[in-house]
C-alpha cells in the first residue's frame, strides 16, 4: 500500500486498479503532481513521472483505467512532463508487459534500447515495460494518450517468443498500420461503455493486428481478424462521412486501403451490402436530427441534404419505409 500526500491510500498491483479514474483536481494544487507521482504512476503503472518543480504548481491530470480482456487500456490526458521507467520501477512491477500507445493529443519520444521514435496525433508505438525507457512529452503543453497493457506472455504467443526488443512505430506499416490506428481507436472509444466480451474480442483484434505486424503473416493469430479489422474500420469511416452524397464502395476503399471489390466482399461477408448500411446510418442520424428539439426549426430538407440525401422524394420514401411515417408527420409525432 502507498500513502499519497494528504494520507491517501492507494493499493499497489495494477489488475486492482483496472476501472477506476483519478483526477488531480481531487487534491489541492500543492500536491497535485507528488499525487499523480507517487499515488498513481508508482503504484499503478509503475512509472516515474519528473516535472520542473516551477510548473509543479499548475500541474493537472487525469487518469482513467478499463479492463479489456486480459488486458487493459489506460487513458491519461496531463500537462506535459518527462517519464521514466528504471530499473527500480521495473523490478517493482509484479508482471512484465508492452506499452502500446495511442497518442490522442501533444507528441511523445520514446526513447528505448538506443532506439528513438516520435508519436504524433493519430499515431500507434510500442515498447517494452521489462528495459528502461524515457517518454519526452514535453514539446507541446499537454498530452493525451491512451496506452494499452498487453500482458508479455499475450504478445509472446502470437509470435512465437520473438518479441520487439526496440520501441516501433506501428502506425505507419504498409497496409496494417491504419487498421491498428483505427482498431485502436475504437476500443479507446468505447472502453468502459461495450460488454466485457466484446472488449475483450476487440483487445485480441488489436493484439492480432500488432503481432503480424511485428512478425509478419506466419504469426498465431484467430482467423478473420484482419477481416474483421476492416470490416470495423469501413463501418466507422462510413458513420464518420455519411453526409457525404459522394460517399461510395472507391472513396471507403481508398480510406481503409483495400480495393472496391474487397469492401463489396466485407459487406456480404456480414450479409448487408455498403449501399444498405450506408442508407441506415443515414436515416438513423436523420431521425435523431428530426427528434432534436435543438433542432425544430430546422426544415425537414435541410436536415436531408445535411445526413447526405441529394434526392428528396428517395428520402422521403426511404424515410417512411424504415420509420412508417413521412419525415414531416414523423417530426409531429415524435415532439
Amino acid at each position: 500500500m502507498t500513502t499519497t500526500p494528504g494520507g491517501r491510500h492507494i493499493v499497489a498491483g495494477p489488475s486492482l486498479h483496472w476501472g477506476s479514474v483519478w483526477d488531480t483536481r481531487d487534491v489541492g494544487d500543492v500536491e497535485a503532481f507528488d499525487y499523480y507521482r507517487d499515488g498513481i504512476c508508482q503504484s499503478f503503472m509503475e512509472l516515474l513521472p519528473e516535472l520542473e518543480a516551477a510548473r509543479r504548481l499548475r500541474f493537472k491530470a487525469r487518469v482513467e483505467s478499463h479492463r479489456l480482456g486480459e488486458g487493459a487500456v489506460n487513458r491519461v490526458d496531463a500537462t506535459a512532463h518527462l517519464v521514466l521507467r528504471t530499473g527500480r520501477e521495473i523490478a517493482r512491477s509484479p508482471r512484465e508487459c508492452y506499452y502500446l500507445n495511442l497518442q490522442r493529443g501533444g507528441e511523445c519520444r520514446i526513447d528505448q534500447a538506443g532506439t528513438e521514435i516520435a508519436l504524433r496525433a493519430g499515431d500507434v508505438g510500442i515498447f517494452d515495460s521489462g528495459r528502461p525507457f524515457s517518454l519526452e512529452h514535453r514539446r507541446l503543453s499537454s498530452l493525451a494518450v491512451s496506452s494499452f497493457w498487453v500482458p508479455r506472455e499475450a504478445l509472446a504467443s502470437r509470435l512465437g517468443g520473438h518479441l520487439p526488443e526496440r520501441p516501433r512505430l506501428l502506425s505507419t506499416v504498409p497496409a496494417l498500420g491504419r487498421l491498428i490506428a483505427e482498431t485502436a481507436r475504437s476500443i479507446d472509444e468505447t472502453a468502459g461503455y461495450l460488454p466485457e466480451a466484446a472488449s475483450a474480442r476487440l483487445f485480441s483484434m488489436l493484439l492480432d493486428l500488432t503481432a503480424m505486424a511485428l512478425g509478419g503473416e506466419g504469426v498465431a493469430v484467430a482467423p478473420g481478424s484482419r477481416a474483421d479489422a476492416q470490416f470495423m474500420a469501413l463501418r466507422r469511416y462510413v458513420e464518420r462521412c455519411f453526409a457525404d452524397p459522394r460517399l461510395n464502395a472507391a472513396r471507403c476503399a481508398r480510406a481503409i486501403g483495400i480495393s472496391p471489390r474487397y469492401v463489396h466482399k466485407l459487406f456480404a461477408r456480414a450479409g448487408t451490402t455498403l449501399g444498405a448500411f450506408v442508407m441506415e446510418v443515414r436515416l438513423r442520424e436523420a431521425a435523431a436530427a428530426l427528434r432534436a428539439p435543438a433542432k425544430a426549426a430546422v426544415p425537414v430538407t435541410s436536415i436531408a441534404y445535411a445526413c447526405g440525401f441529394s434526392d428528396l422524394s428517395h428520402f422521403s420514401r426511404s424515410f417512411r419505409a424504415r420509420y412508417g411515417a413521412p419525415p414531416g408527420a414523423w417530426r409531429r409525432l415524435a415532439h
